[in-house]
């Protein structure tokens, strides 16, 4: 009889213990600031402390989130793109988000508003993905409410950055446009912008007689190309080069003439950013390549549908 007692307690006893295991260690607290993995979803969490998943995004102020009340909230953010790579042998990630402006339960999409750009870095420590540093207005960029798009880049020896690229039309005239956030300095930062071309081919025509009859201009163009340039293999910052082509007609050239010009700007790594540079050596340095400086790590572009549901909710 004894034997059979201690039996049961001994089972009742590891019963318990299962049970108080199991607990601990399969339902141990999750913590939404330092999630175990990294995507557009945990890490939009760990920043604002809410996040609607059906929408993918936020509404602010936060407490519109989860019920989705569009009506209530003046910004949307959503997620750009998020990207992981390995910096001074640490793993590290950052978010890419848009803050768009809201009226009455819609995003605003007029030709002239931008969104902002928000960025957020974290590091992995062994566990979880920490949050390390981040500003919620590095720019403002963009037309009809959306930012350009970007990716992660290696801007240098162990140094890394977002690159933007967009552009727009207005009255037949195109224009194009590049810029570069740090992920490498203290805080995210816009260290570069840049002209990266223009044209009139919404309102010209290659056609002579109708260039007299409608009053068309010749069309013409400039592109430029971004590049990245190896000076001295101690620098741990590549230098940019910009080279812009155009057959843009100038004053004194005859109406018929259209003479395509080349021409080279190098912008160099200061404290305080980048800043043109008329170092003639910069002629001679060798170019890094594009495998190299676009394979910084991995990136993952988001489409959200959460813009098309504001509109929808919002009427």
């Amino acid at each position: 009889m004894k034997y059979k007692k201690t039996v049961i307690l001994l089972t009742i006893a590891l019963i318990f213990l299962g049970g108080a295991g199991y607990f601990l260690f399969k339902h141990k607290a999750v913590d939404n600031a330092k999630p175990e993995v990294f995507n557009a979803d945990t890490a939009m969490l760990a920043i604002f402390g809410t996040y609607n998943d059906q929408h993918k995004g936020v509404l602010l102020p936060e407490q519109t989130t989860q019920n989705w009340d569009v009506a209530q909230a003046d910004t949307m953010a959503t997620a750009l793109f998020t990207a992981t790579y390995t910096e001074a042998g640490r793993k590290m990630a950052v978010l890419a988000l848009q803050r768009q402006q809201m009226f009455e339960g819609v995003v605003e999409e007029s030709h002239a508003t931008a969104a902002v750009i928000s960025v957020y870095v974290f590091a992995f420590n062994g566990q979880q993905w920490v949050f390390e540093k981040g500003k919620k207005e590095v720019t403002e960029a963009g037309a009809h409410g959306n930012a350009p798009g970007g990716k992660l880049i290696r801007l240098g020896q162990d140094r890394y950055g977002l690159l933007f690229k967009g552009g727009d039309i207005h009255q037949g005239y195109t224009n194009d446009y590049a810029f570069v956030i740090s992920l490498s300095d203290p805080k995210p930062a816009k260290v570069l912008e840049l002209d990266m071309g223009e044209s009139n081919s919404g309102t010209c025509s290659e056609d002579q007689k109708e260039q007299e009859e409608s009053g068309l201009q010749a069309c013409w163009e400039r592109v430029a190309k971004l590049s990245f340039l190896q000076q001295n293999p101690a620098d741990a910052y590549f230098v940019l080069q910009l080279t812009t082509t155009s057959n843009e007609k100038t004053s004194d050239q005859p109406d018929s003439s259209k003479v395509e010009k080349t021409g080279d700007k190098y912008f160099v790594r200061t404290a305080n950013g980048y800043k043109l540079s008329r170092d003639p050596g910069l002629k001679s340095a060798s170019i890094v390549s594009d495998e190299l400086v676009n394979n910084a790590g991995e990136t993952v572009f988001h489409k959200t549908g959460a813009a098309s549901s504001a509109k929808k909710e919002g009427k």
